[in-house]
């Protein structure tokens, strides 16, 4: 019995070390397969990971523009969305009267103008409009006309507000007198324009008639220099040329003359060049300035 004892326990311990090396080995494999499933997981992670991560980066991107974007339009709020032919209007379209300022975005004096005109307009009860004229100065060149050509493909591609807060921005953003700033893809960028079209729209060169068929208008008026602005009666066609980056005071004077020029007008006409910087006697048709005649 002793030796049918004894192997009875070795059978056993054979069967116990056997079940722990299968146990084992399944462990193993077990684990093994487990790894290679994270392994591959990861490997996969890490292939996707560059292409979401630059899909987050870019979503981000795009919302922090377009965030930007509706921040500086809502500046200009009080400027049509679009104009029907290619003219820039601040403002109440059927004003009784106008701003039309020629203007440099290269000029020092016109960016600190530049709020004048627009505080008048808003605070005028749609009265008053104001209507930008290129005018870029040649010692300010090539910077000024570059930078009056990127205004006019804002306007085409997103408008006209766009067109209002491209001035403010890049007044804002120019070294000025012929300097420029940085980067003026980025300046339109900023008001909703998409790179490419303005290359394409700048390189054309489909504006450089209608620029200086403003400047050639403004020269025929009296301009000289800029800022200067004609502040025109819609009622009428009589207007005044106000030359400089003067206060609101000297249009709220020539507003005031022109309304005297309604019920005096041949009095006023002679007795204008003492009462305003400069007049142009001719009358104009309303809003003429800035309409199909000089695109």
């Amino acid at each position: 019995m002793p030796n049918s004892n004894m192997s009875l326990m070795n059978v056993i311990g054979v069967a116990v070390a056997t079940a722990a090396v299968s146990i084992g080995l399944s462990f193993s494999m077990g684990t093994a397969y487990t790894n290679a499933k994270v392994a591959k997981a990861i490997g996969e992670l890490n292939e996707q990971a560059p292409a979401k991560l630059d899909k987050i980066l870019q979503d981000r991107e795009a919302k922090a523009l377009e965030d930007q974007r509706q921040h500086i339009l809502a500046n200009w709020s009080g400027a049509p969305d679009a104009m029907a032919d290619g003219r820039h209007v601040y403002g109440n379209l059927k004003a009784e009267f106008s701003l039309v300022e020629f203007s440099d975005l290269e000029c020092p004096f016109c960016k600190r103008f530049h709020d004048t005109p627009k505080r008048l307009a808003d605070a005028s009860g749609g009265r008053l409009n104001w209507e930008w004229q290129h005018y870029p100065l040649q010692f300010h060149d090539p910077a000024a006309h570059v930078a009056a050509t990127t205004a006019e493909c804002v306007n085409e591609l997103v408008g006209n507000k766009a067109f209002w807060a491209f001035t403010g921005e890049y007044f804002s953003h120019t070294q000025l007198n012929g300097q420029g700033p940085e980067d003026i893809t980025r300046i339109a960028e900023s008001v909703g324009v998409s790179p490419s079209a303005l290359k394409t729209c700048v390189d054309s060169g489909k504006y450089a008639e209608k620029i200086q068929k403003q400047i050639a208008k403004g020269t025929s008026l009296g301009v000289t220099g800029t800022p200067a602005t004609v502040v025109v009666d819609n009622k009428t066609g009589n207007h005044l040329l106000v030359k400089g980056a003067v206060p609101a005071q000297e249009f709220q004077a020539a507003i005031a003359q022109l309304i005297r020029m309604r019920d005096e007008p041949n009095q006023e006409q002679q007795q204008g060049q003492t009462q305003s910087p400069a007049t142009v006697p001719a009358p104009i048709h309303p809003l003429a300035l800035g309409g199909k005649d000089v695109q």
